[in-house]
Order: C-alpha cells, then structure tokens, then sequence
C-alpha cells in the first residue's frame, strides 16, 4: 500500500515539474518574438574564444596539456587573423573564419599578446628538470673520466697503427714492419701478408688505435676470419675472444656495446696464423641506424685512449611532447634506472679505487685520502664546491662508523649519485652563480658536466659577464663533445630518425639497398659538417649549396662519374638544381613513397620545419591509394585530386605549392625531367602569413625563399635553443626570439655564433621569485 502511495506522489511531482517547463517556454515566447530569437548579436572575440578555444588553450592562454601550448605574442594581428581563419579549431577549422577570426585574433592579440597583457599574466618558468638519457650517459661517463683519464685525440692522421711479426706470437724482436693501415680488410689466402714475413704459414699482426663513434647508440662489432684473433673496445677484457683459429673454415663473431658520439674509444686487434691453409681478417661494424660494412678510415685513428665508463642501464625515454627532449618527468621506473645504474658506477669505483683515489692498499692515511676523493667525487658531481655540512652528509658520517673502507665509498656513492644536486640541474638556486653559469653552458654545449677549465673558471669568478660566457662557449664549440651535439640537432631538425626503415620498391629501385641509405645518411652527416665547421657556418648554405658528398656506390646510383678515389668526395649533382638539405637524395628519399614521391610530406616537412609554420592534425585520415587513380596521372594530378575538398585545403593550400616545387625529384631524391610520360611541373604559389603571394618554380625558388624568410629563421632560432638549454625560449622574456633572430641576421647567419648567443642568454638567466 505504502509503496503505491510513494509512485503515485511521484507521478504526481513529474507532471508537475513538466508542466512548469512548458509554461516556462510559453512565457518566454511570448514576451521575445521569433525574429527577435533568430537575429541575436555576433559574438564578441572574448565569447568566440572561450566557445571554441578555451578548451585546448585554457583561460589565462597558458595551453592544456596534450593539446596546446601557451600563447605567445611573436605574431602580428593580421598573420594571428589569417592563421586562426585557416587552422583553428583544430578539430573544425571551418566553424571560425572571416569576420569571426578577426574579432578572436583582436581579443587573442589584446589578451595575450601585447606588452601589457604579458607582463600582467604570469610569464612562462624556466622549469626544475632531471638529467635527460643522454645528459646522464655522458656526465657519468666525464665524472669517471675525471679520475681515470679522458679519452681525447690530437693525432688527425687516420687509420690504424699496424705492426707485422715473423712469428705466431707477438714478439718485440720479431717485428718486421710497422705501418700505419687505412682499414682492417685483407684477404691474404695462402700468401705472405708483407714481404719481410719468412714463411706463410706463420705469422701475426697486431692493429692498435681508437675508433671513433658518429652517434650515441649500439655498435655491433663483428670480426670475419679463419685465423686466431681478439678484438677489445673499450675494455680491458675482449670483446671477442676467438684464439683458436677455425682450420681453414671462415667465421663471423659478433659483439654489441654502447658507445657515446663524439668520443674516441680505444680499439686492438692481434691476429695469429699457424699451419692454416689461408689467412683471411675483416673487421666492420653496424653503428646505430646504418648498414653493416668495413669500418671506415675517417672513423679510425692511430691513438690510442683511456677507457671510457659508459653504463648499460636502460633507461626510460624522456618526455618529448613539447619538440624536444626534456627531463620533467619523474617515474618510478625513470627512478629506478637511475639506482640500477648508481649501483653500476658505485660497482666500477670500487674497482678502481686505489687508482682513482691516488692511494695503496697499503698506505697508513689510505683511509683519510679515500675519504677526500669521495669530497671530490662529490663536488664534481654536484657541480659545485661542497659546504661543510653537505661533506658530512654526503661522506664524513660514513667514514665514522667503524666499517670497511669500500663499504663506507659504497654508502657515500651512492648517496651522491642518488641526490637531486647530482640528478637535476642548477635551475633550483634562487640568484645565478658562476657555477650555475658554468653547468648551463656545458649541458647546453655538451650536455655533461663542466670540464676543469669551465670549472676554473667559476671557481676564480670569471663567469659574470656576456663576454666571459661567450668565451668560454667559443672555447667549448671546439671540443667534439659539442659537435656531436650540434648534429644530435639536425637530425631531430630534419627529423631523420622518424621512420624506422628507409626502403624502397624493388622492382623499380634495385640499387636502393641498405647499404645505399646507410652511404645517404653519411653524405648528409658530411654536407652538415662541412657547411656548420668548415666554412662560415653560414645557415644560408644549409638551404643553397649544389653540392652533397658521394661515394662510389652513390655515384653509381645517381649517375655520376667521381675522379678516382673509394671515400666520399664533395661534388656538384644536378648542378643549379639541388638546394642543400631542402633537395638532399636522403631527405627527398626520406619524405616519399616506397615508389612514388610524395607531396604531401615533403610540403609537411618544408612547413613545419623550414619555415615555422603550424598545422592542424588532418580532420580525417585519407590513405593515399596509389590504384585507385586513373593510369596516367602524375603525382601532382593525384594529390591535388584528394585533397580537393575544402576540409582538406585549409592546410593543403600551404601544404602542397611547397610539396610541388619539389617534384622534380623522385622518391630516391634523383632529379628528372618527367614522370609518366608527361613533363614534371614545379610550379606553385604559396600565400605568405603576410597575405603576400609568392610564386616557385622549383626547388631552388623554394629554398631561396626560406633563406631569406624571418620566419623560417625564427624558427631556426626556436629549434636550436630548444634542443641546446631544453627550456622553452619565450620563458627567457618577451622579445627574446625576436632579438635573437635579428642577431642571427646580423651575423650573416652564422649558427655557431647563434649557438653562442643562445648560450648567453640561458647561462645568465636570472629566475624568477
């Protein structure tokens, strides 16, 4: 009874409810009429901006994350107009165009953008960061380095130092011949290897050096003979261990170590023959992202180093949502890396103890000189002299107790390797000091710990100045620590590690092997180098050289006849055609089809990274069916058709005038004339953020017009500050970009002298409180 008294009630208070709806509705009808309701006013900019863009860029214009970042006043009204009416909102850019963009670009500009708004909101921080991966590769690898030796090399000869015995053993007073070997690949058979050997059937040779490695990542060092041999790199033990020769059978031994760009790593090789029926020896390697093959003359010399400590530690990848790699994120297993390998390096100083501490086992004040490395060890890792309280914490209170004197160096090890003053960088203290100043430049240039010289330097007060930072930095860009650096660069500018494999289809590419890209990536490593530390470091010829460097095997797949010689060679190729990176075979090859080229992303590309330009994601994927167009048709008839609608071209109006310039190249990066039996057309108009119309036809009129565009050098400027101090710029004041990019003008585009500026700014930051 109760329970159907209770939905009866119920029923009762829901017709009342509706009824109150609809009386409501009744009234407000009748007092607004329906021409009233239809012709409501146009939205202001501030109602159109927390309608449509509130949701990714939040209400102070500080960005969401995931979505978009903070706001920046670097536009001018009529380009924020014109980029608002083309891109946003990301998801339906179509629904504010027009008069409406303009009254949002008025309110963004107004609200965000001026002097007055800026300094009214809160500016962008200089955020606390970790170590990144490879900042903490290479400062553990230097802080070892400071007690064990650093391996450097001033020999600019290349190649190994090769000693030839008349005998199986490597007897000093059988030795016959000492020369200096451009590789290790010899096929001696049943032959003498030099003349001075006495008998064929017995001999050995002992190669001695140090290689060097092009980029951070795993070798895999494999050693092919039929003959006794050892191979050590960078170890004191072999890496290979194989001193028993296989009888006449040819085998291949493998080993794969880590080993940190920009550093030389001491490299033997000793080889015995004994009664074998040949002797035979090659020793290649496969460095990361490239080919298998002989290891090179350039990557050999004849000096040999100390070791280098590197850890094995796996690490998690860094956060790189904002373009570059940052350490802002701290997660458990970030947290325990950082433990695995502070046990890793604990482990290796206790096995070096006497030698990095300058002591004996038996030495009666061996205790007390052990206790003052670990002070060192210490400081060099905090980067900074130690108070007395932190010598305490850090060491003193270990050595108290009365334990083992390597239990104590393990206590203190890995307390210090374990603590933020070692983990993160210098951005936690509130005034800049000059060791701040000195560890901002080395992670900025290095990415590692000051070296003693940098350290000196803070020490005696002599960071203080622009002047003194950039002599220093101008010092530094030397060492080959930076230019390791400055090519980790590139190849995020270029976005060469995108793709995970560069292949192409057979049938129409044969020659385009591995061993193909591995030469392609080389050539552009050697087309940076020469343009960034050969010359004038002029960025202008990043864009309009006509040369690239080529070896035989790229000769013959791009059809050019090299003077004599097996290395890479600088020459012209298409001349008057090619435009630097813009054209380069490994970048064209890269950004194409495995049998087409593509458009589409190259014009990405040439956007978003030449020229600084933004793009909205796609508003639906569109797989691109090379079959399902009619025979015939050429690249450019084929995109121009699929992407026809208007969703399409809000971004493929810039996207594809960019793309077409670059037709004339195929999808290997090789210049022709046609394509399906009709005439290649390269030509295109772009409108500029400016409203301007600009007109190429071709390559060279695109690559121009970047070498001479502000905003693509801006945006150079953005990268290369971004990957060198891993902060964002606009946190450095309100028209930083700007004055860099005017200095950058000025110095005729020297980036090494942009690097340098960058520098100043970053090392002498003042944060804010």
């Amino acid at each position: 009874m109760r329970n159907r008294i209770v939905r009866k009630n119920r029923r009762c208070f829901q017709f009342r409810v509706r009824t109150f709806c609809l009386f409501s509705t009744l009234c407000f009808l009748s007092f607004h009429s329906t021409a009233e309701l239809i012709e409501a006013k146009p939205l202001t900019g501030e109602q159109i901006y927390r309608k449509m863009c509130i949701q990714c860029h939040a209400a102070n214009g500080q960005g969401v994350d995931d979505k978009a970042n903070p706001l920046q006043g670097h536009k001018s009204l009529a380009e924020l107009s014109m980029l608002i009416h083309e891109t946003m909102p990301e998801e339906d850019p179509e629904t504010c165009q027009g008069e409406e963009a303009k009254r949002v670009a008025e309110y963004v500009f107004k609200r965000f953008y001026t002097k007055d708004s800026q300094s009214a909101k809160q500016s962008a921080r200089v955020q606390l960061s970790r170590l990144t991966v490879r900042q903490y590769l290479y400062t553990t690898a230097d802080l070892i380095a400071n007690f064990l030796g650093h391996a450097r090399t001033t020999n600019q000869k290349r190649g190994l130092n090769a000693e030839y015995y008349d005998s199986r053993s490597l007897r000093r007073d059988k030795r016959i011949l000492q020369r200096i070997d451009p590789v290790v690949d010899f096929q001696f058979e049943n032959k003498k290897p030099v003349e001075k050997v006495t008998n064929a059937e017995e001999f050995s040779i002992k190669w001695e050096g140090s290689v060097l490695a092009e980029e951070t990542g795993d070798y895999e060092f494999i050693l092919k003979t039929e003959n006794g041999a050892r191979l050590w790199v960078n170890q004191a033990e072999p890496i290979i261990d194989e001193w028993v020769s296989s009888r006449g059978r040819a085998k291949e031994h493998k080993a794969t170590i880590r080993l940190l760009a920009g550093k030389p790593y001491t490299l033997r090789l000793h080889l015995f023959k004994y009664k074998d029926k040949s002797a035979s020896v090659v020793l290649e390697w496969k460095p990361p992202r490239k080919a298998q093959e002989v290891i090179p003359q350039r990557n050999l010399v004849p000096q040999q180093v100390p070791g280098t400590f590197i850890s094995s530690t796996v690490f998690p990848p860094d956060d790189s949502v904002s373009g570059y790699e940052r350490g802002i994120a701290v997660s458990k297993s970030w947290d325990e890396a950082t433990t695995t390998a502070a046990v890793e390096i604990m482990t290796k100083v206790i096995k070096h103890l006497d030698r990095m501490a300058r002591t004996k086992q038996n030495d009666k004040n061996r205790k007390e000189k052990v206790r003052q490395f670990c002070h060192r060890f210490a400081e060099l890792a905090f980067r900074r002299p130690l108070t007395d309280d932190q010598k305490t914490f850090f060491v003193d209170q270990h050595f108290k107790q009365q334990t083992a004197i390597e239990t104590s160096v393990k206590r203190a090890i890995l307390l210090i390797l374990k603590s933020p003053r070692f983990l993160y960088t210098d951005r936690e203290f509130e005034s800049v000091d000059n060791f701040a100043v000195a560890s901002r430049l080395s992670y900025g240039l290095w990415d590692s710990m000051p070296d003693t010289q940098l350290y000196k330097a803070a020490k005696a007060g002599k960071l203080k100045t622009s002047a003194q930072v950039a002599q220093q930095a101008e010092r530094m860009l030397k060492d080959p620590r930076a230019q390791s650096k400055l090519r980790y660069f590139f190849h995020h500018w270029l976005q060469l590690d995108e793709k995970e494999e560069l292949s192409k289809d057979k049938a129409l590419f044969p020659e385009f092997d591995a061993l193909t890209v591995s030469d392609l990536r080389t050539s552009l490593d050697l087309f940076l180098d020469d343009v960034v530390w050969k010359g004038s470091s002029d960025y202008r010829q990043l864009l309009l050289s006509d040369y690239v460097y080529l070896n035989d095997r790229l000769a013959k797949v791009y059809n050019v006849k090299l003077p004599e010689g097996k290395d890479f060679q600088k020459v012209s190729l298409d001349k008057d055609k090619r435009a630097g990176v813009v054209t380069h075979p490994y970048l064209m090859a890269n950004f194409a089809y495995h049998n087409l080229s593509s458009p589409i992303h190259r014009g990405v590309f040439v956007t978003r990274h030449l020229l600084g330009r933004t793009l909205k994601p796609p508003p639906q994927a569109t797989e691109f069916k090379d079959a399902d167009f009619k025979p015939g048709m050429t690249t450019r008839e084929k995109v121009a058709l699929i992407t026809k609608p208007a969703a399409c071209m809000s971004c493929h109006s810039i996207i594809n005038p960019l793309g077409f310039s670059l037709e004339h190249f195929d999808a290997i990066g090789r210049y022709r004339e046609k394509e399906s039996q009709k005439s290649i057309d390269a030509k295109s108009e772009l409108i500029s953020v400016t409203g301007e119309t600009i007109q190429f036809n071709g390559a060279r009129d695109l690559a121009e017009h970047i070498a001479k565009d502000r905003h693509a050098h801006a945006a150079f400027v953005d990268q290369l500050f971004h990957q060198a101090v891993k902060q964002p710029i606009n946190a450095y004041g309100e028209k930083i970009r700007e004055k860099l990019t005017t200095q950058f003008e000025k110095s005729d585009y020297n980036i090494q002298q942009l690097l340098i500026e960058i520098m100043k700014v970053a090392a002498l930051h003042q944060p804010q409180s």
